[in-house]
């Protein structure tokens, strides 16, 4: 084990990804190359592989990656197709989630071929989403357990019931402005970067900063807000998820992580769903937001060391 960084060692942490890792494309059944890094265990310690969100790329959450690599635990991720550094989805494209149902199936088989098994399936955000829907399919056997961070089982939209949200993005796409965006919403740019979506995602404003650094270096990583398809498509996917009998099929063990100040997912949602697994617990967590991962130290050392325990069980 490492010791703990100091102060300069933590942001080169937060800004550099840890040594020894393979990046491969992954090249999908329909010639897609999916871009994807992973890191060899040491012996007898266990594998991660962590699905990350909407609009996320790999480097983001490198900080995490060091801390999981300092205990030994093999790690495989991906930027997820059409986002981060595997391309875009062309104007009026849609099957957003089948497509990365469809990835994540060769993905998993991907990472237990380099990494062996059984696996940890953790996911944030669209990742933990994708997670639970990837399990409700009948692909537990390769898992040992799932751990997810703010997964989306509902939207949060300010007060919107989910079923209004879902007519008035179902209108938009068939009056063909599927590509545009809601209100609040539009490309990357001032916005992506400023205190309102900071306050989002992260009470701590030095790592909310660090996904722009990433960006500086490699614009091909920027992504905007979401658009009418994506909202029509996860509203979509998350009634799929909570019909009736899909959570009680994953018999996985499930841990939920969800921030006492969440606010772009539906943490009643979140919660309910939890109740439905036969092996879930849900962990709310004082003082965080959206991206736990990317929380303040405090708020991190503590759902680190909670992870840590489940990991390693």
């Amino acid at each position: 084990m490492t010791p703990d960084p100091t102060p300069d060692d933590a942001l080169i942490r937060r800004r550099s990804l840890p040594p020894n890792a393979r990046w491969v494309d992954w090249i999908a059944v329909d010639g897609w190359h999916i871009r994807t890094v992973s890191w060899a265990p040491m012996p007898g310690k266990p594998s991660i592989l962590f699905l990350n969100g909407r609009a996320d790329f790999i480097e983001k959450y490198s900080e995490s990656y060091w801390h999981w690599r300092d205990q030994g635990y093999g790690l495989f991720t991906f930027d997820w197709r059409g986002q981060g550094a595997s391309g875009r989805f062309p104007t009026g494209a849609g099957g957003y989630f089948d497509a990365w149902l469809a990835d994540l199936a060769g993905l998993a088989d991907q990472c237990a071929a380099l990494l062996g098994g059984p696996l940890v399936l953790a996911g944030h955000s669209m990742g933990g989403h994708l997670a639970l829907r990837h399990l409700a399919a009948g692909n537990a056997h390769g898992y040992r357990r799932a751990v997810l961070f703010a997964p989306m089982v509902g939207i949060a939209a300010q007060g919107v019931p989910p079923r209004v949200l879902s007519w008035l993005a179902q209108a938009r796409v068939n009056a063909g402005a599927g590509d545009t965006y809601p209100p609040l919403q539009g490309p990357y740019g001032a916005r992506s970067r400023g205190v309102h979506r900071q306050r989002i995602l992260t009470g701590d404003p030095e790592r909310f900063a660090d996904e722009a650094w990433w960006i500086d270096g490699n614009a091909a990583l920027a992504f905007g807000g979401a658009n009418w398809r994506w909202v029509f498509e996860a509203s979509t996917s998350c009634r799929a998820l909570a019909a009736q009998g899909v959570p009680e099929a994953i018999k996985l063990p499930v841990d939920v992580f969800i921030g006492m100040n969440e606010r772009l997912v539906d943490a009643a949602a979140a919660r309910r769903l939890v109740q439905r697994l036969p092996d879930g617990r849900l962990h709310v967590i004082a003082g965080a937001a959206h991206e736990l991962l990317r929380e303040r130290s405090a708020v991190q050392d503590s759902l680190f060391a909670a992870v840590d325990g489940l990991v390693a069980s």
